[in-house]
């Protein structure tokens, strides 16, 4: 599959993005809790929807996506979901409100080569509804964990 182009990566689009690739290409940062013995920032590759896009800075925030229900998560409503890719449609989803990621544009085109989505046929959540993809970037100013380098 294609790589997410610049134009594409725009609040509502929901793409794949390989973590580790995100982590060696720098300039990514993220608000998952840290302690000692635990990082739950996520890993390999993983599912992420695009809350906001800065076109000043480049650099957009996401959340990413699970398919069950854990503590600090909320389901995204199915009516508000399109492309038509494997069983977006039909599964269970749900963000995290507790874990946002700032990506480079430029580092979410790079690593999103194995989003199963084609141009213009890309999976998408609320696209175009700013009043509630704003709602789901907000709960990042309410979580007590800063933003760090990942």
């Amino acid at each position: 599959m294609p790589h997410l182009a610049l134009p594409e990566i725009v609040p509502g689009v929901v793409t794949r993005l390989d973590t580790q690739l995100l982590r060696s290409t720098g300039g990514s940062e993220t608000n998952a809790q840290v302690t000692d013995t635990e990082d739950r920032a996520v890993t390999g590759e993983h599912d992420f929807l695009v809350v906001a896009v800065n076109t000043n800075t480049g650099v957009c925030t996401a959340v990413p996506l699970f398919p069950k229900s854990s503590p600090g998560s909320a389901p995204l409503a199915p009516d508000k979901r399109q492309g038509d890719v494997g069983s977006w449609l039909t599964d269970d989803v749900h963000y995290s409100r507790w874990q946002h990621w700032r990506i480079p544009s430029s580092a979410v085109s790079i690593a999103s080569s194995n989003d199963p989505g084609d141009v213009g046929n890309r999976r998408s959540y609320a696209l175009g509804d700013a009043d509630t993809l704003q709602d789901l970037a907000n709960w990042a100013t309410r979580n007590r964990c800063a933003f760090r380098g990942v």
